[in-house]
């Protein structure tokens, strides 16, 4: 019976998320029950708790469903924020989930304070709580190029270089020394079939840290036992992705049953089309992750100009109860400053060849579908007008000019049936109503046309067939301007990296330097294929920390720690 009532209660949020701004009152009453059966908590494991300026912020959050004590399978998008300890926002990052965890890095700028920082993760879900519940760690961040603020306090503490072990998981380690740049080979092994299904990080880090390493704890993380929702400030919770709201009004028009267009221009576009409410307010929903920033957003109405668009913000969180501890500086720390600073110099000097690579998103299918009649132009003679183009190349479409205006249409399946309605026009991503400037264009600067025949329903707008148009650098713009079409800054979701790692298995970077304190950061590691790791060693001696860290597939919190040393050149 509880089975199925979980059940129901999932379908009724997601009915709840496709009913768009349904009354408030009697959704979050639905919600209330959902409530009691998902709890999720946030934990993000980090590289490191204390920094210099200059050097990366690395870190994995994962969300937790702490009723089944698996990894979440409700909140696709989790948020990650830094704190200042005047509590203000440093950055905001938003975060596709994958089996409820994603990562993300920040390089920290000579612009900050030295001082204490909050690191703080959380869904929407999480937000609608009487008290808003979320995670917080702190981090601490010398900036050397700048004076302590006045009034900060400093104590020194002793760093403890201590083991921590797991007894259903384990390293394995050949040998725990090694010469600079030798090559490192790190076994991860476990006899439980629940740990080796789990979500971790691995880290490998210069173990000389100027302050106390005292990593947050999972189990006193998400202490809050409040369960009620809200109904002040309702947040959608981001079921099924990444979810963006707002309304149009008007002095002159009805907002009610408009038709509004988001679209993200670009080589990889996305499109959607939703209707307004009562209230003329709109949502769309972004299942795949997708960085771009090139966002407009139109009303889709004849008298368009009439109307006014507004993007939602992001809700403000309430963070007047984060404490800031006192910096703890353990007695070697100038000394260490010193010598962090010069590697982390050398390192940024040889960014160019150091550099992340960005893990590109799949190209999503179009959502006209695959199978398309297309034509890549260049496979055609190439015609010096839009014109001459679409009546000489492509088959099925024609083109009208009335009264200055132009117009295209598409034939139906059956070519002695011509339908009132009209063809979806899209350059890039972007609908176009207005034809006029596109017709100016350079058609030396398209790559494809994608044509589809026949009536499409697309959202709640029906159209006599769609044609597609592919620019070769995906960066098609239009002149339209008004309040009826934005272009918001809206929050883009991070990209997945492929972190530096030099090979020395040649001779091809020998003579780069290779100051790194950081000699691996694996945000997401799966220990079915990846339970060998191999990576080399700096030219930075001492004591590194090795640190996997995560959950089992049951949702039991994993830390284990360990040690390898890299020896001074000169070394016997």
């Amino acid at each position: 019976m509880d089975r199925l009532r979980y059940i129901l209660v999932i379908a009724l949020a997601f009915s709840y998320q496709q009913t768009v701004f349904a009354q408030k009152s009697n959704s979050v009453n639905e919600l209330n029950i959902t409530d009691k059966k998902i709890d999720e908590s946030i934990y993000i494991s980090t590289n490191a708790n204390s920094f210099l300026t200059g050097e990366k912020l690395l870190y994995e959050i994962f969300c937790i469903d702490k009723t089944a004590n698996t990894a979440s399978i409700f909140s696709k998008i989790a948020y990650v924020q830094l704190i200042d300890n005047s509590k203000k926002t440093v950055f905001t990052h938003k975060l596709f989930l994958t089996k409820g965890a994603g990562s993300g890095d920040f390089f920290i700028p000579t612009t900050l304070e030295s001082g204490s920082y909050k690191l703080v993760g959380y869904t929407n879900w999480m937000l609608n709580k009487n008290t808003p519940e979320y995670f917080s760690t702190d981090i601490y961040i010398i900036n050397p190029y700048k004076e302590n603020p006045s009034g900060s306090t400093v104590s020194y503490n002793a760093v403890s270089l201590e083991p921590a072990t797991n007894s259903n998981i384990s390293f394995d380690f050949k040998t725990k020394s090694y010469n600079c740049r030798d090559l490192v080979e790190l076994g991860i092994k476990s006899n439980s079939d629940e740990f080796v299904k789990g979500n971790y990080s691995v880290s490998v880090r210069k173990a000389d840290g100027y302050l106390a390493q005292n990593k947050a704890i999972f189990s006193n993380a998400n202490t809050s036992q409040n369960s009620e929702i809200t109904t002040s400030q309702f947040v959608f919770p981001e079921l099924r992705g990444e979810i963006i709201t707002g309304k149009i009004s008007s002095a002159k028009a009805d907002v009610k049953g408009k038709k509004v267009a988001f679209s993200i221009v670009g080589k990889n576009s996305v499109l959607k089309i939703a209707k307004t409410d009562d209230q003329g307010r709109f949502l769309f929903i972004l299942e795949k992750e997708n960085p771009n920033s090139n966002i407009i957003i139109q009303v889709l109405e004849s008298g368009k100009e009439d109307y006014v668009i507004e993007i939602d913000k992001q809700k403000n969180i309430d963070f007047s109860n984060l404490t800031f501890p006192t910096v703890q500086f353990n007695s070697d720390f100038k000394k260490n400053i010193t010598e962090r600073l010069i590697s982390t110099q050398v390192e940024n000097a040889y960014y160019d060849v150091k550099k992340d690579s960005m893990i590109t998103p799949p190209v999503p299918i179009p959502f006209y579908g695959a199978t398309t009649e297309e034509f890549k132009l260049d496979d055609y003679t190439r015609f010096p007008n839009i014109e001459e183009t679409i009546t000489e190349i492509l088959k099925g479409v024609y083109y009208r000019k009335n009264n200055n205006e132009y117009s295209i249409h598409v034939f139906d399946n059956d070519e002695n049936y011509e339908s009132a309605l009209p063809a979806m026009i899209i350059v890039d991503g972007l609908i176009l109503e207005n034809l006029n400037e596109f017709f100016a264009f350079n058609p030396k600067l398209i790559y494809k046309v994608n044509v589809v025949r026949g009536l499409y329903y697309y959202g709640s707008k029906s159209f006599n067939g769609i044609v597609s148009f592919s620019t070769k650098n995906g960066d098609y713009d239009t002149k339209l301007k008004g309040q009826f079409i934005i272009r918001p800054e809206i929050l883009r979701p991070q990209v997945k990296k492929n972190y530096f790692s030099p090979d020395y298995s040649s001779n091809k970077n020998a003579r780069i330097p290779d100051y790194r304190h950081q000699l691996l950061w694996l945000p997401s590691i799966d220990l079915k294929i990846d339970s060998n790791i191999k990576f080399y060693a700096s030219d930075a001696p001492g004591k590194y920390e090795v640190i996997l860290e995560g959950f089992s597939a049951n949702g039991k919190p994993v830390f284990i720690k360990d040690f390898i040393e890299i020896k001074e050149k000169d070394s016997n």
